[in-house]
């Protein structure tokens, strides 16, 4: 039940993005967190970058006011030694904004941060969200793509490690897993640095039901990270378990991953399946199985796996930070995958690893993590 807002309570978030609908990793962190907001008694003005997506009246339901800003994505944009992220979404009338009260801002993430030392906000209290560490994305990013992308992605890493010392303007830096929180602390130690776990929609594990017998890779297959884990699975580990079946579901599969699925015995691919569809998937699964090459942040899907789904594999890089090593199958070959995914056919999901994994979640309760960020406002503004 939401609290009635106070307005000693006001708060500004500043989001890379519309949040809504929330079905990938930033968006959903940002648009959960304000719902925790809401219900713990905050009016939050959300201040959010409008590009890709529309505007979304349901954001009204989460946050007492909304205001959408263009994102300037020219090519004199890329000139700039400020990186391309935070240059575009450099916009006047968002610091106005900001400047009409006193209330605390929360900017999501670097993308957000080009007024953060403003001399105009010099008195306010200001907090930056870490979804993970940027200019490390972008290297990861650099490392998976050729032509002029490549170019870019490299340009963006560099301009990026420079930038990240405009933190040092900030009152707190909220990182969203353990190992980005030592990253912060160790390059940072002047400026407070918590740990602040991903927000999400799930608030219960899914019942231990009876399993289906296949495996399932699921993730948005139109960014390059998560085809690049695809490319992997279909011709290092399904070659390794015949007669197994497996499915591969998500967003804007590009030609080159159809093709690809098409040619290998015991894979079917599932197209931009609808939410209920991909969480069906996801809980009849007999394992889901994740893997990243990029250690940063928090791999949001790994909740998803976690709270509707039975056996989860993962590799090492997938958890780091997170504290749930217990909670999965951890293989980091291609002949460990295929050990694991032998080991998920033959072992049911039961009540009592349903249980186990009940406890080790705990750590990803909202109601319990917004109090992370209501006690770091309630310090910074006596």
């Amino acid at each position: 039940m939401s609290l009635s807002p106070s307005p000693s309570r006001r708060f500004h978030v500043v989001s890379l993005q519309v949040p809504f609908p929330p079905d990938y990793g930033g968006v959903i962190d940002i648009y959960y967190k304000l719902k925790a907001l809401k219900n713990m008694g905050y009016e939050t003005w959300l201040h959010t970058f409008q590009y890709d997506r529309s505007r979304a009246e349901q954001l009204n339901e989460v946050a007492a006011r909304v205001s959408y800003y263009p994102r300037h994505r020219s090519v004199i944009r890329q000139l700039s030694h400020i990186p391309y992220i935070v240059s575009s979404r450099h916009c006047s009338k968002l610091l106005d904004d900001l400047l009409s009260d006193n209330a605390p801002i929360l900017f999501e993430g670097l993308h957000c941060c080009a007024f953060l030392s403003d001399k105009r906000l010099k008195d306010r209290v200001k907090l930056v969200r870490m979804h993970n560490i940027e200019h490390e994305y972008y290297k990861e990013l650099f490392r998976k793509t050729s032509g002029w992308k490549k170019f870019y992605y490299e340009l963006e890493a560099v301009k990026l490690e420079k930038y990240e010392k405009i933190l040092l303007h900030a009152d707190a830096i909220l990182a969203i897993s353990e190992s980005d929180r030592c990253y912060f602390s160790s390059r940072y130690p002047q400026i407070p640095v918590s740990l602040l776990p991903a927000f999400h929609a799930y608030t219960e594990v899914a019942p231990a039901d009876p399993k289906e017998n296949y495996i399932l890779y699921h993730g948005n297959l139109s960014v390059e990270e998560n085809i690049e884990a695809a490319e992997y699975l279909l011709r290092q580990v399904v070659p390794l378990t015949q007669g197994t079946s497996w499915i591969f579901a998500g967003k804007n599969p590009p030609e080159t991953l159809v093709r690809l699925v098409e040619r290998t015995p015991g894979a079917q691919l599932i197209a931009n399946p609808s939410e209920e569809q991909m969480n069906h998937l996801i809980e009849k699964a007999a394992a889901n199985l994740l893997v990243t090459f990029q250690p940063t942040g928090l791999k949001l899907k790994l909740l998803n796996a976690l709270f509707h789904g039975g056996h989860c594999i993962v590799n090492s890089k997938m958890l780091f930070g997170t504290g749930l090593d217990k909670a999965c199958l951890i293989a980091d070959t291609p002949q460990a995958m295929a050990r694991a995914v032998e080991t998920a056919l033959n072992e049911p999901f039961d009540q009592a690893k349903r249980t186990e994994r009940i406890q080790l979640l705990k750590a990803y309760d909202n109601e319990k993590n917004i109090h992370i960020l209501s006690d770091l406002l309630e310090e910074k503004l006596r």
